[in-house]
């Protein structure tokens, strides 16, 4: 399948996609509504929790791991266990990874190109830009993850529409050692930002997810086209940084190892010197090395 015409028309690929690319579950719409609400109960996670046996699964899990169970005799065999043992913001994000990682693992990527690897990136921008959140506005903390979380899903999708043409770009980034947007507006291609915000759209989800993913690579906020919001304008600046931190900590894979560092007037805006960025790196590449273990049970069979 190749791109419609020169113009490409994101809509359309978007439609085609409809019956190869499953559409976001139910259960991470319902996710997403608990977790925009502040004063969600631990018990309001618990009865959506057990709609899902792949999630419940994975919770016991990582209850189970010698983190958690640290201190506890018998092993955690319960949901209302286990969630009481993680904690609301952790059983979130676990929901919300295995439900994403179930998502990637519908689409089959060309030889070369890591499910996981992607995935991973996903995750660790999402953990970054929570972390980020919380050192500028703490009430984006969850907003920030979850936008983090699903910042390249236009890439899945990319490579659902067309694996042979995807698995040649790839290709093509890595022989001429670029970054993956800079080989898609060279070459005219389909963006990744831009079909991942129709995506978003066309899957009902949150506008400020859809607004992230679009704007996720541009740093100057006077290019970023129908953001009035100063908080919108804010996450999409911490999901930019994230992103970057991720890259230079080569944490995961997105298609591409070049490093550009932050500009000083992004760092400005998130009111960041020298000495809190590589604060802020070490906090991160801290809390990835924690969560190794978490997240190596979800690749496993």
């Amino acid at each position: 399948m190749t791109p419609p015409d020169n113009k490409l028309d994101y809509d359309l690929i978007v439609e085609s996609l409809k019956g190869h690319l499953p559409s976001l579950p139910v259960l991470m719409n319902e996710l997403m509504m608990v977790i925009s609400d502040h004063d969600a109960a631990l018990y309001a996670l618990r009865d959506l929790l057990k709609m899902d046996q792949t999630i419940y699964a994975q919770l016991l899990k990582i209850a189970n791991t010698h983190r958690y169970r640290e201190g506890r005799e018998g092993k955690v065999v319960s949901i209302d266990d286990a969630v009481q043992v993680l904690g609301l913001e952790k059983v979130k994000q676990v929901a919300m990874n295995t439900t994403i990682l179930d998502l990637y693992g519908k689409v089959s990527f060309p030889k070369g190109f890591s499910l996981e690897a992607l995935w991973m990136h996903s995750v660790g921008v999402a953990i970054a830009s929570s972390i980020l959140a919380g050192k500028v506005d703490s009430d984006l903390s969850d907003q920030a993850y979850t936008c983090g979380l699903l910042h390249d899903i236009g890439k899945v999708a990319k490579c659902k529409f067309d694996q042979i043409l995807y698995s040649e770009e790839m290709k093509s980034v890595q022989d001429r050692k670029v970054d993956v947007l800079q080989w898609e507006i060279s070459a005219k291609s389909i963006r990744h930002d831009l079909l991942g915000s129709y995506l978003a759209r066309a899957w009902g989800i949150s506008t400020l997810v859809e607004t992230v993913t679009r704007w996720h690579h541009e740093e100057d906020r006077s290019k970023r086209i129908g953001i009035e919001d100063a908080k919108t304008q804010l996450l999409v600046d911490i999901v930019f940084l994230a992103n970057v931190t991720i890259h230079k900590l080569g944490f995961g894979h997105s298609g591409h190892r070049i490093v550009r560092p932050p500009s000083r007037l992004i760092m400005r805006r998130l009111g960041l010197d020298e000495n809190a960025l590589d604060e802020f790196e070490k906090k991160v590449g801290e809390r990835l090395e924690e969560e190794a273990e978490n997240l190596a049970l979800f690749t496993k069979a």
